[in-house]
């Protein structure tokens, strides 16, 4: 019977509400041959709240932390830390990674963890994501066209062997993978430092055949700020890992996906004309409001250019880019 230590970060926004239905979607998961262990890491720093009281009186497993040293990084590393022998290896098979907000399909650690077995090279699984708000208002909408757009990228590089990033480590990871190291605490993006760190070490995400969703951004501001620390986190990625990436013993092609991932954002704006064909691709995938959803992602494109303009901007003059809270709707 395999293991699996689910962790579940949850900073000191996140209401109950929210935490109570992960608990739902969390206890439909398949558990054929698994012994599925879940641990929420509450930063409380005002500690322990009625979200720690719900999960004791649940009997479910959590761990509290009294501050947010290192946000989500920080918070899964505090959780593996619970998991950790003497000798710094996980008393576990695979961890798998869920936020607060994510809806994944019963069959998605079953199916990830096959995908992983599948793949001699792989360490880490998830499945293509799509969005629970899209009626929460005109942003979220566009978000879910583009978590379409991802999706069909996410197959793409699947079926060519490009470089695949599942935000926020989202997935199942083989617990070998994480033996004696930690997620870093210190940059912006520590999904996507550890996602390009597999890479360089010869390893792979694969994709499965099953998806999850989540919320996305409800607020142009709230997107914004999230879109400008992830392009500084593409900055800080492409500075930190160009010479090691064309010395890696990996395909041209993961090292080509890699650079345009890693780039393309910052001049996304030169994808408008192709935005009206991709229109045709959401109405055949039985997307509704296709001209609305359309017309956003050509809006969608420039936005994401002004991030990376910003994005820039912060790294010439040094400026670090915060992190910002998320609103979420209570589904």
């Amino acid at each position: 019977m395999k293991r699996v230590n689910i962790l579940i970060p949850v900073a000191p926004f996140e209401p109950l509400s929210i935490i109570k239905k992960s608990v739902i979607s969390l206890s439909k998961l398949e558990q054929t041959d698994l012994d599925l262990n879940i641990l929420y890491i509450i930063d409380c720093p005002d500690g322990p709240d009625e979200r720690t009281r719900y999960l004791k009186d649940k009997s479910v497993g959590h761990l509290v932390r009294n501050d947010t040293r290192g946000r989500r990084g920080g918070a899964i590393n505090d959780g593996l830390e619970v998991l950790r022998g003497v000798d710094g290896t996980l008393d576990t098979d695979f961890i798998a990674l869920f936020d607060v907000d994510s809806r994944p399909d019963p069959d998605f650690i079953l199916m990830c963890i096959d995908a992983i077995e599948r793949e001699a090279d792989a360490v880490m699984a998830s499945g293509a994501r799509y969005i629970t708000n899209h009626d929460s208002g005109w942003i979220a909408r566009i978000i879910a066209a583009e978590y379409s757009f991802f999706e069909d990228v996410y197959k793409l590089y699947e079926r060519f062997d490009g470089f695949k990033q599942f935000n926020g480590l989202i997935g199942v990871i083989d617990a070998r993978a994480l033996d004696g190291t930690r997620l870093n605490e210190d940059v912006y993006c520590e999904d996507l430092e550890f996602t390009q760190r597999m890479y360089i070490a010869g390893k792979k995400p694969v994709l499965a055949k099953t998806m999850v969703g989540e919320q996305g951004p409800t607020g142009l501001k709230e997107l914004y700020n999230q879109r400008v620390r992830w392009l500084s986190g593409a900055l800080e990625g492409v500075e930190e890992n160009m010479v090691r990436f064309f010395y890696a013993p990996i395909p041209i092609n993961q090292k080509t996906a890699w650079f345009t991932s890693m780039t393309l954002p910052f001049v996304s704006f030169l994808l408008t004309p192709l935005v009206p064909v991709y229109g045709f691709r959401l109405w055949a995938k039985g997307h509704d409001r296709v001209l609305f959803k359309t017309l956003g992602l050509v809006f969608h494109v420039w936005l994401i250019s002004f991030c990376g303009v910003h994005a820039l901007l912060n790294r010439a003059r040094k400026t670090r880019t915060e992190w910002t809270d998320t609103s979420r709707s209570d589904i």
